[in-house]
C-alpha cells in the first residue's frame, strides 16, 4: 500500500537558508533534483520546504518543518530500501550540523575552512 511517511530528525528550529542548502548539498551528494513537492504512488503530491528526486527517491523524498519546529522527512518510501532513506537522513544532519558551524564561526569573526574527505567533514576556524 502507498501512503505518505513521516520521520523526524533531531534537528529543531532550524535556520531555513542553511536547511535548503543542506537539501542541496546532498542533492548533488546522491545525484539528485531539488524539488518543492514529493509523489506517492498514485500520484498525488505533498508539499514540502526542499526536498529532491533521483534514482532511489523517484517519487521525491522532502524536508519540512512540522508544528513543534522539529525537521521532518516526507515521502512514499515503498519499495525504497531504509537503508537510503537512513543515509539520506545522515548526509541531512552532518551537512546542516556543518554549515550552522561554519556560519556561528563566521560571525564570531573566525575565519572558516571547509575541507571534505572521505565521507567526514572538516571545519577548521582560525581566529583573527
Amino acid at each position: 500500500m502507498s501512503h505518505f511517511s513521516l520521520i523526524k530528525i533531531k534537528i529543531k528550529n532550524p535556520n531555513i537558508a542553511l536547511l535548503r542548502r543542506a537539501v542541496e548539498l546532498v542533492a548533488k551528494e546522491l545525484g539528485g533534483e531539488v524539488v518543492t513537492e514529493v509523489r506517492d504512488f498514485y500520484g498525488r503530491t505533498m508539499g514540502c520546504l526542499v526536498g529532491l528526486v533521483n534514482d532511489t527517491f523517484h517519487r521525491g523524498i522532502g524536508v519540512r518543518l512540522g508544528s513543534g519546529g522539529e525537521v521532518e522527512v516526507v515521502g512514499d518510501f515503498y519499495g525504497v530500501p531504509v537503508e537510503a532513506r537512513v543515509r539520506f537522513q545522515e548526509l541531512l544532519v552532518r551537512n546542516y550540523a556543518a554549515l550552522a558551524t561554519q556560519a556561528a564561526l563566521a560571525r564570531l569573526g573566525y575565519s572558516v575552512q571547509v575541507q571534505k574527505a572521505q565521507e567526514r567533514i572538516y571545519i577548521r576556524g582560525v581566529a583573527p
